[in-house]
């Protein structure tokens, strides 16, 4: 989505913010299956219940994105 002023013909573009990819603590993979959630928790944050899918690992931790 390009952002635009009035007296500016040319579009400024948003600025990106990139975050890193939930990882197992475990194993570091990032191939993980979620078997649980709370959308939101009433303060704008999530949380996840998430199963590692890597090679032989299979450990269960949780997920807080806010």
């Amino acid at each position: 989505m390009d952002v635009t002023d009035g007296d500016e013909a040319k579009p400024k573009r948003l600025k990106m913010i990139t975050l890193p990819r939930p990882r197992c603590p475990r194993c570091g993979s990032v191939r993980l299956r979620k078997y649980r959630s709370i959308a939101d928790q009433g303060d704008g944050t999530s949380l996840s219940w998430v199963r590692c899918r890597g090679d032989s690992c299979g450990h269960k931790f949780k997920v807080l994105m806010e």
